[in-house]
C-alpha cells in the first residue's frame, strides 16, 4: 500500500525537536501509513528512522534578517515533497502554507504550543512601542486561518477559552512525558541530605523563571554550602543570556550546560535523572499563567521531586503523586525548606498512564487518520 506524504514544519524548532519528531514523527511513523517528513532547524546529530525524513533548512539567530526569507525555504520544499497533509506549529508558516493549498491542495493542521499574542504583548522579545503592532498581526493571521486550516492541536487546554478561532475543530494534544524507560515503582527521598542538586530544565528565560531559581538557590546555599544548581537549555534572547551568565559568573555552584546552544532531549533527560529537585518557578505573567510546564510531566515521569511554585493548577497535579513542595520565592523560608527537602518522601502514589504520551497519542494517530481519508 502506497504511503500517505506528510510534513511536519517549523522555523525555529530542531528537526529533532521533541514534540515534532518523537511525539508527532514517532507516534505517526509507528503506524506505517505515512511518509512523514520534518522540516526545521538544523542540528549537528540527525537521527537515522525508518519512515522519516529530516529537512534541515534553517540555521539562523532568532531575530536575524534571514529569518524573514524561512517562510519562502519551506514553501520551496512544500513544492518539491507534495504532502497530502501539513502540519505547522508557528504562525510564520501560516502565509505559504494557505498559498501551498491553493496552489496544489492538501490538508492543513496547525500545531499551537504558544500564545504568540501574549507572548509578544508581556515579555521583553520586542521593542515596546512595536509589540501591539506585532501581535495583532500575528492574531490577525491566526483568525484568518480559520479558512484554510482543517484541524487545530492544542497544546494546552486552556487553549481552548483562549483561541476562540480554533474552535469546533481542535483537539487538545497535550506535551505529556514519553519516556525512554519504565517509571520506577519506589518511593524517593534524598540519599545524600547534605548534597542536593537542583535542576532547572527546558527554554532559559525570564519568562519561565530561571532567575527566580536562580534566587532560590543561592538562599539555599547560604545555609548548606554543598546546595548544587544546574541550568540545561537553550536561550534564545541574546541580552537574557548575558544577564545570565552575568549572575551566576562567581557562583562556582551553579553550572550553565547548553545557553547558546540548542541541547537535545537526551541531554536534558539525563540530567533529570542525576537531580535530586526539580525547580519549576514561573514569575507572574499573563504569557504563561495557563500553561502547564513539559518539565513538570518530565519530572513526574521520572520520580524527581519538585520544588514547585504554588500555583493551583500545578500543584493539583503534583500533589495527586507527593511529587512536590509548594514553594512562594517571596516569602520562604529557607531552613524551613530545606528541612522538609531531607525529610520527605516522594512519590508514595506513582503516576500512570495520565502523565504519559500514549494518552495524547490516539487521539493524535485518529485526528490524522481522518484527515486524510
Amino acid at each position: 500500500m502506497k504511503k500517505r506524504k506528510l510534513v511536519i514544519a517549523s522555523v525555529l524548532k530542531p528537526v529533532d525537536d521533541t514534540r515534532m519528531y518523537e511525539k508527532f514523527g514517532l507516534s505517526l511513523g509507528q503506524t506505517s501509513k505515512y511518509e512523514i517528513n520534518i522540516i526545521g532547524f538544523c542540528v549537528k546529530n540527525i537521527p537515522q528512522t525508518v519512515n522519516i525524513t529530516f529537512h534541515p533548512l534553517f540555521n539562523f539567530k532568532r531575530l536575524n534578517i534571514s529569518r524573514l526569507a524561512a517562510p519562502f525555504q519551506c514553501l520551496k520544499k512544500y513544492h518539491q515533497l507534495r504532502p497530502e497533509l501539513i502540519i505547522i506549529n508557528t504562525h510564520e508558516l501560516l502565509i505559504v502554507t494557505f498559498l501551498y493549498r491553493i496552489l496544489f491542495g492538501c490538508k492543513v493542521a496547525y500545531d499551537i504550543q504558544e500564545n504568540y499574542y501574549r507572548n509578544i504583548l508581556y515579555t521583553n522579545t520586542f521593542p515596546l512601542l512595536i509589540k501591539p503592532f506585532i501581535a495583532a498581526y500575528i492574531r490577525g493571521k491566526e483568525y484568518l486561518s480559520r479558512l484554510f486550516v482543517d484541524h487545530y492541536f492544542l497544546a494546552e487546554k486552556q487553549y481552548q477559552n483562549e483561541f476562540t478561532f480554533a474552535r469546533g475543530k481542535c483537539t487538545v494534544i497535550e506535551n505529556k512525558y514519553l519516556p525512554s524507560v519504565t517509571i520506577p515503582d519506589v518511593q524517593k527521598q534524598i540519599k545524600n541530605s547534605e548534597q542536593i542538586t537542583l535542576l532547572f530544565s527546558g527554554t532559559i528565560g525570564e519568562s519561565t523563571g530561571v532567575f527566580e531559581c536562580i534566587a532560590l538557590t543561592k538562599k539555599l546555599h547560604e545555609i548548606n554550602p554543598e546546595i548544587r544548581l544546574n541550568i540545561i537549555g537553550y536561550c534564545a534572547q541574546k541580552s537574557t543570556l548575558i544577564k545570565l551568565k552575568e549572575t551566576i559568573k562567581n557562583s562556582d555552584f551553579i553550572t550553565l550546560f547548553g545557553g547558546s546552544e540548542l541541547v537535545s532531549h537526551q541531554e536534558v533527560l539525563a540530567a533529570i535523572q542525576k537531580a535530586d529537585f526539580g525547580v519549576v518557578y514561573y514569575p507572574t505573567n499573563k504569557s504563561t499563567m495557563n500553561t502547564m510546564p513539559t518539565k513538570l510531566f518530565e519530572y513526574l515521569g521520572n520520580g524527581l521531586p519538585m520544588l514547585l511554585q504554588d500555583h493551583e493548577p500545578w500543584v493539583e497535579l503534583a500533589e495527586k503523586y507527593e511529587a512536590c513542595i509548594p514553594i512562594n520565592i517571596h516569602t520562604i523560608n529557607p531552613g524551613q525548606l530545606l528541612n522538609k527537602m531531607k525529610k520527605r518522601k516522594f512519590y508514595t502514589t506513582i503516576p500512570k498512564d495520565e502523565i504519559l504520551w500514549r494518552s495524547e497519542e490516539k487521539k493524535l494517530i485518529e485526528i490524522v487518520n481522518n484527515l486524510l481519508i
